[in-house]
């Protein structure tokens, strides 16, 4: 392959150097490309020196690293090791094992580097003398040190034997070692979500299986010089792949309670529920991102519950924000949990976590929802309230004696009527026990005012018939003295009661005075025993 590539620029360099100096295009332009030539025939030859350095220094270092090995080994395997000397042993060993490795390539390459060597001197590439002293030589020493081996393993072994002995007694051992490590840390490692100073407790584990893994390390490459098949040790791989998904759990647990932590400490009212709300979806992608093993150790089950309560709170407390709440309200939550702290502007997240809001989800939904349909009857009875301050009684004089008379007002009675109505609706609500008093007043009142209204309505009306006839009449009066004697007490009552509701506008006030009702009921019943005495005389 390197021969094929090399050839194509050595040719490719020919082509080039047949190029005329100058070169004529459609017989009038004239170019000199003898700059060209000369910079595209040096980019050549450098490519093509690039491959041929290439080899050369593949076969120079391959010698070269041979050469030294072969050196190393046999400085190595000539020492003389005693009963006892372990160190000395597994150095022996070490370089057997090497030699061993070694053997397949290293019987394969020098027939390649001879072809290699000869390519070379075909493209007249210059290599060091040492190269071909090398290849030589080298192949003769090679065969030299593998012999060497071959001796020096049987001295060895009964060393061996022995070593292999003792390296397959510390195998047993660590094994239940690793074992009883592996008990000691499933009831010692932070697997529970109260656990203690946890990362102090994985930093402890972590040394300790640093500690055996060194252990281990050392026994496996005994064990490969030895060539001792030893166990896998899967327990202490376990623990080593637990203590880094622990590491990962907790740091999730500390990033997920710092941030709730922090969020505590933020009144209540500057409480941002939507920027919390997505900030738990992200613990939450992150707490599923985690390795599935954890999801049945009591961390992990806690955290999500912590997450996940977090939650349902935050959707409590943004209800709990509406500005329907009042104080009786948080009174009647803090009943339902059992928990009470003084509700102002210090409260905070941390005192509404208190309430234990996500296993009261249904009872601050039904406090919110009866707030609101609260505030609706507040507002209701507010513009009541304010409807009524400014609905004032208009009078019009008598034409012949002045007296205020009620103007009749469509509008009055149609606003009366319809309040009527709308606290009909509220006395039948379920939310009304609040208001039950504030309603049952306006109930009374406005009742009232319709009440004497109508009445006052009916006396005005009857009174102005009669006043001409029983005060105007000389022949009625002569005719009817006793009723025309009544008659002057009803006009004088009735004109009491006339001037004193002009000195009270104020409809809901005027119609709610004391006695007014039945002094006006009075007032009508003697009316009609006077129109009954007029009606009958008139009939005479």
């Amino acid at each position: 392959q390197f021969k094929v590539q090399i050839d194509s620029y050595e040719t490719l360099y020919e082509e080039v150097c047949r190029l005329e100096p100058i070169k004529v295009f459609d017989s009038w332009m004239k170019i000199d490309i003898r700059p060209f030539k000369a910079s595209l025939l040096n980019i050549i030859k450098r490519w093509s020196l690039l491959f041929k350095q290439h080899l050369v220094d593949h076969v120079t270092q391959s010698l070269a690293n041979l050469e030294a090995f072969i050196k190393n080994s046999e400085s190595g395997l000539l020492k003389k090791v005693e009963k006892g000397d372990f160190e000395g042993l597994v150095e022996i060993m070490g370089h057997l094992m090497a030699v061993k490795e070694r053997q397949s390539n290293t019987d394969e390459m020098f027939e390649p580097l001879k072809q290699t060597v000869e390519l070379l001197k075909t493209y007249e590439q210059e290599l060091p003398e040492t190269v071909f002293k090398q290849l030589e030589e080298l192949p003769e020493k090679w065969n030299n040190i593998k012999k060497v081996a071959i001796t020096v393993k049987q001295q060895v072994a009964p060393l061996q034997a022995n070593e292999v002995t003792l390296l397959r007694q510390r195998c047993t051992a660590f094994d239940a070692e690793q074992q009883q490590f592996w008990e000691r840390f499933h009831k010692e490692a932070p697997f529970r979500f109260d656990s203690i100073h946890p990362h102090q407790m994985l930093d402890a584990k972590h040394i300790e299986i640093q500690q055996m893994e060194s252990t281990m390390a050392s026994i496996s490459e005994s064990a490969s010089l030895f060539e001792v098949n030893v166990p896998d040790y899967k327990q202490l791989r376990e623990c080593r792949k637990e203590v880094c998904q622990l590491k990962e759990l907790w740091d999730t647990i500390g990033m997920v309670t710092s941030s709730i932590h922090a969020w505590e400490t933020t009144p209540w009212r500057d409480i941002k529920v939507e920027a919390m709300e997505l900030e738990c979806k992200q613990f939450v992608r992150h707490i599923r991102n985690l390795d599935k093993e954890v999801r049945s150790w009591d961390a992990f089950t806690g955290l999500e519950s912590t997450v996940w309560n977090m939650l349902s709170s935050l959707r409590a407390v943004a209800e709990l924000q509406n500005p329907a709440i009042r104080e009786r309200h948080w009174r009647q939550l803090m009943q339902a949990t059992g928990v009470s702290f003084a509700m102002d502007q210090d409260t905070t997240l941390a005192h509404l976590l208190q309430l234990q809001l996500h296993h009261y989800e249904d009872e601050v939904r039904g406090i919110v929802d009866k707030a609101a349909k609260e505030m609706g009857m507040e507002k209701t009875l507010k513009e009541l309230q304010t409807t009524w301050a400014g609905m004032e009684f208009q009078y019009e004089a008598h034409p012949q004696t002045n007296v205020p008379l009620l103007r009749s007002d469509e509008d009055l009675i149609e606003v009366l009527e319809d309040n009527q109505v709308q606290l009909q609706n509220l006395v039948m609500s379920k939310y009304v026990a609040f208001f039950l008093e504030e309603v049952s007043g306006w109930q009374k009142k406005l009742s009232t005012a319709d009440a004497v209204i109508s009445i006052w309505f009916e006396v005005q009306r009857t009174w102005t018939h009669l006043e001409s006839i029983f005060i105007g009449s000389e022949d009625i009066r002569a005719q009817l003295p006793q009723d025309s004697k009544r008659f002057e007490s009803i006009d004088i009552d009735f004109k009491e009661l006339a001037y004193d509701g002009q000195k009270t506008p104020n409809v809901v006030e005027a119609t709610n005075k004391p006695g007014l009702y039945e002094k006006l009921e009075d007032i009508q019943g003697r009316l009609c025993l006077c129109e009954k005495a007029l009606a009958e005389y008139l009939d005479t």
